[in-house]
């Protein structure tokens, strides 16, 4: 319990330095401030990783080896989450729109606009899957689980500490 108190008092550092001194201000201010505080988040979210590398070592008692293929899989890993949740993000976005629009709303852009978030919940999944096929090179099927749920309970605690900070923009 004590490492995950601190993993989210880093959690809430590299927030909260996001979210210094924005008050109310609008979106594109608060876009401006956090690339002028990028050098000091890059360098809270890196101590959030060294730190979330050591827990996940001592949890699952990994070795060294372990660990390096562990980094690897995250950093491929990594990057084609970031791109589905970006593309996810941008077809939540067209599709708010287009239902804002009442009985005007186009129905064929509505359709599309639902398969393309079938088809990347699917890509998801599929990522996901990979992820553990990859894991499962290098780490027992009890190891996998327990990183899964670390994972699992990582991303519950980052969201909590977001919606107690009444600045961050709502995840769409």
């Amino acid at each position: 319990m004590k490492i995950f108190s601190i993993t989210a008092s880093l959690l809430l550092c590299a927030s909260a330095a996001g979210a210094q001194g924005r008050g109310r201000a609008t979106r594109p201010e608060r876009l401006r401030t956090q690339v002028e505080q990028s050098p000091r988040r890059d360098a809270l979210e890196q101590r959030f990783r060294q730190r979330s590398e050591e827990i996940v070592k001592q949890r699952l008692n990994l070795n060294d080896q372990q660990v390096a293929r562990l980094r690897g899989v995250n950093a491929d890993i990594a990057g084609k989450r970031n791109a589905l949740l970006d593309q996810e993000r941008s077809v939540r976005s067209g599709l708010r729109d287009e239902m804002a629009k009442g009985s005007g709303a186009d129905q064929n852009k509505v359709t599309q606009l639902m398969t393309q978030a079938h088809d990347l919940q699917s890509q998801r999944f599929a990522l996901q899957q990979d992820e553990q096929q990859q894991l499962s090179g290098f780490m027992s099927p009890v190891q996998v689980a327990q990183y899964v749920g670390l994972q699992a309970q990582i991303r519950q605690r980052i969201r909590e500490m977001q919606k107690g900070q009444p600045d961050q923009p709502p995840n769409p």
